[in-house]
């Protein structure tokens, strides 16, 4: 199952199995409308907010990355190439509040914007990362 291994050595699958449908409601454009409320809300976010604004100089280069990402993870579209597991890890000033702050806004944003069943798929794949990357900040702060 393609899927990025961690520093810690681990797998971790970012599709569902090949069995699994892509669920209903699920397209380019509801992935790209999610997106953008998830990364508006961020942005206003007392604790992820400061975070954001200070390593992300250029979203208009960062959220199509975001796109990609997320087409690539459910709808299987293979857009994505980067490593989101480096890219996070060691963020200076982000520690395991704000990766949970992050699920909790992405679980909102995302039960707003999918039918349950897609919501799920969406939610799912974020506490797996998430999970992988707080017992990676806990093992390695920094």
């Amino acid at each position: 199952m393609p899927g990025i291994t961690c520093n810690c050595g681990r797998q971790l699958p970012l599709t569902r199995p090949p069995s699994r449908e892509i669920p209903s409601g699920v397209d380019e454009s509801a992935i790209r409308a999610m997106v953008d409320t998830f990364y508006e809300r961020v942005r206003a976010d007392e604790l992820l907010g400061p975070v954001f604004a200070a390593l992300v100089a250029d979203w208009a280069a960062h959220m199509p990355k975001m796109y990609d990402f997320w087409s690539s993870a459910v709808l299987r579209t293979g857009r994505y190439s980067g490593r989101p597991l480096e890219a996070h890890l060691g963020l200076p000033g982000v520690d395991v509040g704000h990766y949970r702050r992050w699920i909790d806004l992405w679980e909102s944003v995302v039960n707003e914007h999918m039918p349950p069943e897609a919501a799920a798929v969406f939610v799912d794949l974020a506490m797996r990362m998430g999970r992988v990357m707080t017992e990676q900040y806990a093992a390695d702060p920094g």
